[in-house]
């Protein structure tokens, strides 16, 4: 049985924050995930029960006004954790909903301790809102205000690539050491996922070949920053990008987003969570 402790557009797509859930049994749920957890072989009930613990940004939340009736990855990674285990499973979800950013995340570390000390299993998904496109001025070109669109996209170039990955390295370290320290001599699974490229395809970017090239450039630049760090300190970095959009990170992923094009649709959560669970259970199962 899974039990979940409470689920938790760029730019413009930020929403106010949700109120953090409360305890969530066979379904009843008040986060954004409303999908019931089935209940996995009997044997799942033997045991201790293993906590796996979400924290990170939008993507890993599964608000139902992004995908309305989805089943998040985090809840089918969870049912399949327990299945695969034989081990009940308790899910605290404390990613948001609220636009977080890395250095956002660092702040609240401190209060998820707890949480993440006493973690079997842990989730991290803090990929996506400090790219580098989504700043306020996304590699110091201007924003056009009416439109939205990144005014010189000749500065969407490797500068700009290794200026984002060499300032936001050392957060991520700092991240990933610091939890993986928290577990340290524990049997933990320490996952990390990074990030899919969600402008190419998006008919509101407008992109030429030549600008869709440039979100390639960076998104390449991140994920090898991002799946470094992570690998560097103990984490399994599960390869989003790639399977989202193909082997040279070109092909957009429009089958895989929800309507606004930035959240994973329920196909883009069941190959999330498909890719997690390929990773196996070691050393829990």
């Amino acid at each position: 049985m899974t039990i979940d402790r409470g689920a938790a557009m760029k730019r413009s797509g930020l929403v106010p924050a949700l109120a953090a859930a409360s305890l969530v049994l066979a379904g009843c749920s008040t986060s954004g995930d409303t999908s019931a957890s089935p209940s996995s072989a009997s044997s799942a009930t033997a045991g201790v029960p293993l906590s796996l613990v979400v924290i990170g940004d939008s993507i890993p939340y599964n608000a139902q006004s992004d995908c309305p009736n989805c089943r998040g990855f985090v809840t089918r990674y969870a049912e399949a954790l327990a299945e695969g285990t034989g081990r009940e499973v308790v899910t605290t979800n404390r990613s948001q909903h609220t636009g977080l950013t890395l250095p956002g995340l660092m702040r609240e570390l401190p209060d998820l301790r707890d949480e993440l000390s006493g973690a079997d299993v842990i989730i991290i998904g803090i990929a996506h809102n400090s790219f580098p496109l989504n700043d306020e001025a996304p590699c110091g070109s201007p924003v056009d205000p009416a439109t939205g669109s990144i005014e010189d996209w000749s500065r969407v170039d490797e500068t700009c690539a290794a200026q984002a990955t060499t300032t936001s390295r050392p957060v991520f370290d700092e991240l990933y050491s610091t939890v993986a320290r928290w577990r340290a001599g524990t049997p933990t699974i320490l996952l990390t996922v990074n990030r899919y490229n969600d402008w190419i395809g998006f008919d509101g970017a407008q992109l030429t070949p030549a600008q869709a090239a440039r979100t390639v450039l960076l998104h390449d630049a991140w994920n090898t920053m991002l799946c470094d760090s992570a690998e560097s300190n103990g984490f399994d970095c599960v390869d989003v990008y790639h399977a989202f959009n193909g082997d040279d990170g070109s092909e957009p992923s429009a089958d895989l987003l929800a309507d606004d094009y930035t959240h994973p649709s329920q196909l883009g959560n069941d190959e999330i969570a498909r890719l997690l669970t390929a990773r196996g259970y070691a050393p829990l199962g």
